[in-house]
């Protein structure tokens, strides 16, 4: 579970930075980039938290 929320987190920032460098090329509207990085930093903020800060548990008791 910890992997794939550390992956949904890079894959957020990734969109972050590629959001505004397709609106750069024009490939992409100001209205939808804006709602896009609105989604994308929201989806960052909850999904951080749940494995940022925490030890991975091993099974090995």
């Amino acid at each position: 579970m910890r992997k794939l929320l550390q992956t949904i987190s890079i894959a957020m920032l990734v969109l972050t930075v590629l959001f505004p460098v397709l609106y750069l090329v024009d490939t992409m509207g100001e209205t939808t980039m804006k709602w896009a990085m609105l989604v994308v930093t929201v989806v960052w903020f909850a999904v951080t938290p749940l494995w940022m800060g925490r030890e991975e548990r091993s099974d090995a008791v």
